[in-house]
C-alpha cells in the first residue's frame, strides 16, 4: 500500500511541477474563457511589516469555516531543484476546501490535470460550474506491469487534525489534516480478468502548515505553508486571508489541545517543514538580489 501511495504522490508530483512565468505560446490548457483574452502575470511580493497579533491554526481555521462555510486552499507541488521559482498569478493550483467534516477537491475540466491558474480565482473568473467537484481521496488507481493492477476505493471517510512536537514533546512543529477512509481494495495479478476484494483502511495527510510566510498578490494578502514530504517533494499551501487573519501571524496549538492528536517524533522525520532560509532560495520575490541576478542573467 505504501508502495502504492509512492507511486501515485510521486507521478502526481512531477506532473505538478511549478514554473516561472513563460510566454503565451508556452502556456498550458486554458482553465477559463477569460485566460482567451487575458494573461496576467504578477509576481506574489513578500509581506514583511510587522504582525499585530497571532492566531493558532485551529483558531484559524475555526473561523473561516464559522463565517464562510469552509477554508480554501490552493495547492501546488514542485519537487527539488536548484533554479528559483516565482509564485506568480499565472501559476496553476489545485484547489481544496475543508468544511470541519469533509475535504473537498475541485477539479478544472478544462484542464487535464485539472489544475486553475491562481490570477483566475484572484480575480474571480472561475466558473465553477463546470468543475468535477466531489470528495477528496475517494478512490485511486495504481498500475505495476510487473505486479499486475490495485486500485482502492473509499465508502467510508473523515478527517482530523493533528498536531507534531519537537523531541521533548512539548514544543509543536506542524499541524495537519489528516484523512481516514475505509473501502475495499481491488487487486488482480498481471494478465488476470479476476478481481480480489479485501477490505481496506487507508490515511493520507492532506494539509500539513509548516514554514509560514506571507505574500501579496493584486493587493490581496495569502497566508502561505511550505513542507517538504518525504519524497523530498516541496507542497506549498496558499490560503487567502481575511480581516480575523490579515495583521496576524499564524502559530501552531500547543500539545494536548482538545480534539487533537499530538504524534510522536517519527512522524517528524517523515514530513519536515521547510526552514525559512531554504524557502528563500527556493522562491524568488521582486526586488530581491536573487531576482535582480536573475534577470542580469537573462
Amino acid at each position: 500500500m505504501k508502495k502504492a501511495i509512492s507511486v501515485l504522490m510521486i507521478a502526481a508530483c512531477m506532473l505538478c511541477m511549478v514554473t516561472a512565468c513563460e510566454k503565451k505560446d508556452k502556456k498550458e490548457n486554458d482553465t477559463s474563457a477569460a485566460q482567451a483574452t487575458e494573461t496576467d502575470c504578477t509576481a506574489a511580493e513578500r509581506v514583511t511589516t510587522e504582525p499585530e497579533g497571532e492566531i493558532t491554526i485551529s483558531e484559524m481555521i475555526d473561523q473561516r469555516i464559522k463565517e464562510e462555510g469552509k477554508i480554501m486552499i490552493y495547492r501546488m507541488h514542485f519537487g527539488p531543484s536548484k533554479t528559483p521559482l516565482e509564485i506568480t498569478e499565472d501559476s496553476n493550483v489545485n484547489i481544496i476546501s475543508y468544511d470541519g467534516k469533509e475535504l473537498i477537491d475541485y477539479g478544472n475540466s478544462s484542464n487535464l490535470r485539472g489544475k486553475t491558474r491562481l490570477g483566475d480565482i484572484i480575480h474571480n473568473k472561475v466558473d465553477y460550474s463546470t468543475y468535477n467537484i466531489g470528495a477528496y481521496g475517494a478512490s485511486w488507481k495504481w498500475h505495476d506491469t510487473k505486479y499486475g493492477y490495485e486500485k482502492y476505493t473509499a465508502e467510508e471517510r473523515y478527517v482530523q487534525r493533528e498536531i507534531t512536537t519537537d523531541d521533548s514533546g512539548n514544543n509543536t512543529q506542524m499541524e495537519t489534516l489528516y484523512m481516514y477512509s475505509k473501502g475495499t481494495l481491488y487487486t488482480r495479478e498481471e494478465g488476470s480478468e479476476v478481481w480480489n476484494q479485501t477490505e481496506k483502511e487507508d490515511s493520507l495527510d492532506i494539509v500539513s502548515f509548516g514554514t509560514f510566510e506571507r505574500i501579496k498578490l493584486d493587493g490581496k494578502t495569502y497566508m502561505t505553508f511550505c513542507v517538504r514530504d518525504n519524497l523530498n517533494l516541496i507542497e506549498y499551501d496558499i490560503i487567502p486571508d481575511n480581516k480575523f487573519t490579515e495583521n496576524k501571524t499564524v502559530v501552531y496549538d500547543t500539545p494536548g489541545t482538545e480534539g487533537t492528536t499530538v504524534n510522536t517524533v517519527d512522524y517528524l522525520k517523515e514530513y519536515q517543514a521547510v526552514t525559512q532560509e531554504e524557502l528563500e532560495q527556493m522562491i524568488v520575490f521582486p526586488g530581491s538580489k536573487k531576482a535582480e541576478s536573475s534577470q542580469a542573467a537573462d
